[in-house]
């Protein structure tokens, strides 16, 4: 089974890998991202019972929801890790991890694609049952926090999907499957695992269905440049970053986006 990597070389429109943006949306991604960010704000909580969905409400919409997030090469000593271009070939051996911002307070899951075609989450995990999933702007969310994932055979591509979303009823489901049945007595554990991988798999699919389909723009910055508007979201300009950002002239409450990593 192909390693849980699930880290990025290119950067897809929402979905739509093989769809290239325009180059006046690649390059308005970076202003989009700043010109969306706003200070920390308060959220609801996602709740253990599913609410009835409807449209979100103003406050949890916002315009140009992005993120912003670099790709780390560590070393054999378990360092901070250098970041280098999105659109790297790795190579076996090699470890990575990713570092993520948000432009606004959100709540963030990343989950790894297998061989199996099964979603299993990387962030949060269920293992760690008290980790918080809450991002705010300025904060920086890696993943694995204290370590890396390593690169493996076989060759090819390993899919992250990334979910930011400011609506707890956006998020239930990809939220309840990820914590599992709980207390609730199971039949077995191998019956436990297929039936969770079947649920995240249908959040998965849900989510990329409904919100993967819009047009976001991205934009790689190799030389950073200075802000001309510092704020929360902007305190430092990383290099390698990537931006991924809600292009639409209508607030959204909810960014998905898929990226992938190709190794040889």
């Amino acid at each position: 089974m192909r390693s849980l990597l699930g880290l990025l070389a290119m950067v897809g429109a929402g979905l739509c890998l093989a769809q290239e943006p325009p180059p006046e949306a690649v390059e308005g991604a970076r202003d989009l991202f700043f010109a969306g960010a706003a200070p920390k704000d308060a959220l609801p909580p996602v709740h253990k019972t599913a609410a009835p969905k409807a449209a979100p409400a103003p406050a949890l919409s916002a315009l140009h929801l992005g993120l912003r997030y670099k790709l780390l090469l560590v070393t054999a000593r378990g360092d901070r890790g250098q970041p280098v271009a999105p659109e790297r070939n790795f190579r076996k051996g090699e470890c990575v991890a990713i570092e993520m911002e948000a432009n606004r307070s959100g709540y963030l899951y990343v989950l790894s694609k297998q061989s199996s075609g099964d979603w299993v989450p990387l962030f949060p995990t269920p293992e760690l049952s008290d980790q918080s999933n809450r991002i705010d702007p300025g904060e920086i969310v890696r993943t694995p926090k204290h370590s890396c994932f390593a690169i493996d055979d076989p060759p090819g591509v390993d899919t992250l999907f990334v979910v930011l979303s400011r609506d707890p009823r956006d998020i239930y489901e990809l939220s309840e499957s990820i914590e599992g049945p709980g207390a609730r007595p199971q039949p077995s554990a191998a019956a436990t695992e297929i039936a969770s991988a079947g649920r995240i798999n249908s959040a998965v699919d849900r989510l990329g269905q409904e919100y993967g389909t819009r047009d976001l723009p991205f934009r790689q910055v190799v030389n950073p440049t200075p802000v001309a508007k510092p704020n929360a979201a902007a305190r430092t300009e990383p290099e390698q970053a990537v931006y991924v950002v809600n292009g639409a002239s209508k607030p959204a409450a909810t960014l998905v986006t898929k990226v992938e990593i190709v190794h040889r």
